[in-house]
């Protein structure tokens, strides 16, 4: 017998979705179950998570709804670049493999294809006002968390150590090592201070430094980080820099 759920109440401020849907018509069918409620707004629809990036960083949204037909390596780039914003995961008909997937891809929300719409809107009021939708299923699910160690344990059999750090994280952390404070990053990237801010945090986790300095000095002995390296945000040029 399925638990109960106690119904989330509107929040007193609108919760900012993007949606990302590869699959056009379900993509319409979700913003349009989205446009009627009241307390939500859909900002950016899109159909992967590549195309997704730049909207996120401009539009800053509370929440990230992204299908899981999309492509696993853009959205986890997706949830690298924004890991403080919540992610939920649109499954499809395999809800246990489904919601595996979802908490290796960083999401905190599931829901399942089949789901009706007042569950997909729950679940978003519910990772934006800070719950953990997928933390509480694993809470009762042990079969699903030994499941995703086993993956865990796999994959770090399997592959060698590799740069953990994004792209745009590499850029962040070039900049930081040519001497720039998060304002003037901020300004050279065309980004929010905050989003700087979240990236360095990101940065100095995955990394286990405790400082900017010691971030830059690991990824350059890593081979991770070459200062100087030419970037989007700094075009290579043959003419000499005066």
């Amino acid at each position: 017998m399925p638990t109960r759920r106690t119904p989330i109440e509107p929040p007193a401020e609108t919760i900012r979705v993007v949606v990302v849907e590869p699959r056009t018509l379900l993509g319409v069918g979700v913003r349009d179950v989205l446009d009627h409620e009241v307390g939500i707004e859909v900002v950016a629809q899109v159909s992967s998570s590549s195309e997704a990036l730049p909207i996120v960083d401009e539009a800053a949204p509370d929440v990230i709804l992204v299908s899981e037909t999309g492509n696993a390596e853009d959205t986890r780039r997706l949830h690298s670049e924004m890991p403080d914003t919540p992610m939920v995961i649109l499954g499809d008909e395999d809800d246990d493999a489904s919601i595996v997937d979802a908490v290796q891809l960083g999401a905190t929300g599931h829901v399942a294809e089949r789901a009706g719409p007042e569950e997909l809107v729950e679940t978003i009021r519910r990772v934006a006002h800070g719950n953990d939708q997928l933390k509480a299923e694993l809470a009762t699910r042990p079969d699903l968390v030994g499941r995703i160690i086993d993956d865990v344990r796999s994959a770090l059999l399997e592959e060698e150590q590799t740069n953990p750090l994004s792209p745009r994280e590499r850029e962040v952390l070039r900049l930081v090592g040519q001497g720039m404070k998060n304002t003037e990053i901020a300004d050279r990237l065309e980004i929010s201070g905050q989003t700087v801010k979240n990236h360095m945090t990101a940065v100095l986790h995955k990394l286990g430094v405790p400082n900017r300095t010691r971030a830059v000095t690991y990824a350059v002995r890593q081979g991770w980080l070459v200062l100087g390296e030419p970037s989007e945000a700094e075009p290579e040029t043959s003419e000499p820099t005066p």
